[in-house]
């Protein structure tokens, strides 16, 4: 496990300040994620090792095969540029692919190393700077999660009939199900709300009131099949490669995963995550790879190598690379969000 510095944890998460998105309670929300959180991962950590051979898993880390491992790395950080490409036409601000890029691992890196996720919430604030209001910029990420949803319930329907029925799996399928339901919901009622409401009466409201108008006129945006399909194709194109490195990160421990096999664990692990957990999804993510793998007959212990190694393959580069941005950030290198040099600062939506 990578250890960032404390002094860079600090200054990572205190520019820019969630003061910024109104009606956020920074302190009240880290502190209750914590708490339901760590208890969880602990929790989830203990059912990963109970009656592991703990000795066999180091002996197997020791042995990791450096080629596939590196391939993984190199997918995974394919995986974030297609996430952000995706992003950036849900936003359609001026800001260039790399600067998506950018937010997109550094809002990974603060995810990793605090509760309650909070780099979700900086990357609205960041993708909001001279384009839109933050409301806006989160609803940019609402969808942009929306997405990453459906392309994993997709996978775990299309794998699901070839490899288990196991009752855990289960309870992740209704999950997503039932995740996907509350966020159409949300859209049609954000669209039936800014209907009914003039937003000439925006300026007669107080700042939380324009920020949860703003966030609902930014789901209620429409967008064109064509911009779905787009969206979706680049959604599915993120977790086949993220799969890739699944199936590198196997082969990296001596583990061999059929493309169905690895769809499955792409999106068991993702889409479990979304239990409350530790900061970088620690135990949980131990768990969900011994239950996955082992439903293929593969043994605790590789199972528990695996996802130590697919958890380090995506853990270790966005902290650290993560970690720079925001200390750049910090030291005033650049702004994170705000356009290059030769982009116009005003940016704006065009039509979605």
């Amino acid at each position: 496990m990578t250890v960032v510095p404390e002094s860079t944890v600090v200054a990572a998460t205190s520019m820019p300040s969630l003061a910024d998105v109104p009606g956020s309670r920074p302190s009240r929300s880290l502190a209750v994620a914590a708490l339901i959180g760590i208890p969880a991962s602990a929790v989830f950590l203990f059912l990963a090792v109970r009656g592991v051979d703990l000795g066999a898993v180091w002996r197997t880390l020791q042995d990791v095969r450096l080629a596939p491992l590196l391939g993984a790395v190199a997918c995974m950080a394919v995986v974030y540029w297609l996430q952000a490409a995706r992003w950036r036409r849900i936003a359609d601000t001026r800001l260039g692919q790399r600067r998506f890029v950018e937010m997109v691992v550094a809002g990974v890196a603060v995810n990793n190393v605090l509760p309650g996720r909070v780099g979700d919430l900086l990357r609205a604030r960041w993708v909001s700077r001279g384009a839109f209001s933050g409301g806006k910029g989160l609803a940019t990420v609402v969808i942009d999660r929306a997405f990453d949803i459906l392309a994993l319930a997709v996978f775990l329907g299309v794998s699901l009939p070839f490899v288990t029925d196991a009752g855990w799996v289960d309870r992740i399928l209704v999950g997503t199900v039932a995740a996907l339901a509350l966020l159409v919901s949300v859209v049609v009622a954000a669209r039936a709300y800014t209907r009914r409401r003039p937003r000439g009466r925006r300026r007669h409201r107080g700042l939380p009131r324009r920020f949860v108008r703003d966030t609902l006129e930014g789901l209620s945006d429409p967008i064109s099949n064509t911009r779905v399909a787009l969206l979706a194709g680049l959604s599915v194109g993120a977790w086949l490669t993220w799969a890739t490195a699944a199936i590198l990160a196997a082969k990296a421990v001596g583990i061999e995963l059929s493309l169905v096999e690895a769809l499955f664990v792409t999106a068991a692990l993702n889409l479990g995550v979304a239990i409350p957990s530790s900061p970088g999804f620690v135990g949980t993510y131990q768990w969900l790879g011994v239950s996955a793998l082992g439903v293929f007959g593969i043994a605790s212990e590789a199972g528990l190598a695996f996802a130590i190694v697919m958890q380090a393959v995506w853990y270790v580069p966005t902290t650290l690379v993560g970690a720079g941005l925001l200390v750049a950030q910090v030291r005033g290198g650049f702004r994170m969000g705000a356009p290059a040099r030769d982009q116009s600062s005003g940016g704006g939506q065009a039509g979605r």
